[in-house]
């Protein structure tokens, strides 16, 4: 299209940016390095659309909830192929993430046959079991949280959604490859180089890639999972309608078996820490779960809402995904502002989730707000939105109440260490981060 405005898009200094890391931010979530109450204040002075340096690099910012409802519902506008081109590079071209319009929604149609609720919720029982296993698993001895939520999530995956039996090895190497890659997502190209040519990241790479093909191919040559997978497999779809492809299938498998779990786990790890802040409230929390029996989340969270508001509130406040890149497909207005065709912009998704104009108290921990009160949902960003919306949001949303509630049915916790930033599995080299938080679980008598 041609602009036809000449607004032109104002300029926030930098230098009045904080970095997260320099500052006593009230939130553990960083934007890209910076600070939710400095760039509030940002989208509270220039407006939802406005230039500044963010690490150096000159970024269009896009914040506010009409930002979030306009790219949610113009999502062809948008060039996800260049905003995401990690994804291509380092995986496939045929990765869904990186993917454009048609070819977008093709491939999302055929991957809601394992995605959409209703064949998450057919899982439920082997992932309550294997979440439960896993828990009992940790009894006695201090354990690292987040890995090991990885590798339960990655077994309730394997039990549910892509039926495959893994050993501890197995387990061990995804969880390995998946933080090594998500790691390094939104280094820069030289850091990425450095991280994903790294000799055990590679070697990881290449074995559970492998892997997934194995498992695509005998598939594909008649062998049955009667799982998910299957279903995604064997479909029926019109002539007009590609089927997946050899190629596809493997990075299909990828998304669901491996993919997302460690956000799930990040989510889960934050929450474990407040609730050991909020004694008070996670008693009223116990109370309302009872002796948990899974079946009871057969028909939804309606037994549940004091913990259906904490899932809601946590979500909020710790948001795996606070900002996403987008680059305009073509030249288009945005909120009455021209952004021409390649232009790089930092969308600021989950900003609103701290604006005390949206919610009161926005940096405390309150799960009863979402009780009291119906927010909208373009201010609530933590898994996107429109057709681009997170693909995996359903898997989350069944593992996440099935594990809380069977941590606090069956166990006390005490929280060692704190949740922190560090270094993943590779000491010495170059490295992405992950989430870290060692805790100790006992059973409740």
């Amino acid at each position: 299209m041609q602009i036809t405005t000449e607004k032109p898009i104002p300029t926030y200094p930098s230098e009045q940016l904080e970095r997260h890391a320099d500052v006593g931010s009230a939130t553990p979530i960083s934007f890209r390095g910076y600070t939710a109450e400095s760039l509030l204040r940002a989208y509270h002075t220039a407006g939802p659309v406005f230039e500044t340096e963010i690490n150096g690099v000159a970024e269009i910012i896009l914040a506010g909830m009409d930002a979030n409802e306009q790219a949610w519902r113009s999502p062809d506008d948008w060039s996800y192929h260049h905003a995401v081109a990690v994804f291509r590079e380092e995986l496939s071209k045929v990765h869904l993430t990186q993917l454009d319009g048609a070819p977008h929604r093709r491939k999302r149609r055929l991957l809601n046959k394992g995605f959409k609720n209703s064949s998450v919720m057919s899982g439920m029982e082997a992932t309550a079991r294997e979440i439960a296993e896993g828990l009992e698993a940790m009894v006695g001895t201090e354990v690292e949280l987040h890995e090991a939520l990885m590798k339960v999530f990655t077994r309730a995956q394997a039990a549910s959604s892509v039926k495959v039996d893994l050993d501890d090895e197995a387990i061990e190497r995804m969880v390995d490859f998946e933080e090594g890659f998500i790691g390094a997502l939104f280094m820069t190209p030289e850091e990425r180089e450095l991280v994903y040519n790294r000799a055990a990241y590679v070697g990881k790479k290449e074995v559970v890639l492998n892997q997934l093909h194995s498992i695509v191919k005998a598939r594909l040559e008649g062998a049955t999972g009667d799982d998910l997978f299957d279903g995604v497999i064997h479909q029926k779809t019109s002539e007009a309608v590609e089927p997946l492809s050899e190629e596809e299938l493997i990075y299909d498998a990828y998304l669901m078996l491996i993919a997302g779990t460690g956000n799930t786990s990040k989510l889960l790890c934050y929450l474990v820490d407040t609730l050991a802040r909020n004694p008070s409230w996670t008693a009223e929390l116990r109370a309302e779960i009872g002796e948990f029996d899974p079946t009871r989340m057969a028909r939804g969270m309606q037994e549940f809402p004091l913990l259906k508001a904490t899932l809601m509130e946590t979500e909020r406040l710790f948001p795996a995904a606070p900002v996403l890149p987008r680059v305009p497909a073509r030249d288009i207005e945005f909120l009455g502002y021209p952004l021409a065709t390649g232009t790089h912009c930092l969308h600021q998704v989950a900003l609103m989730h701290y604006d005390e104009t949206i919610y009161e108290d926005p940096f405390t921990f309150q799960p009863r707000r979402w009780l009291e009160h119906d927010y909208p949902k373009a201010a609530h960003g933590t898994f996107g939105g429109g057709s681009h919306v997170c693909l995996g949001m359903n898997v989350t949303r069944v593992q996440m109440p099935l594990a809380i509630a069977s941590l606090l049915s069956g166990y006390d916790f005490e929280v060692t260490q704190a949740p922190r930033m560090e270094n993943y599995a590779y000491p010495g080299e170059v490295d992405s981060q992950t989430l870290r938080i060692n805790v100790k679980l006992s059973k409740r008598s």
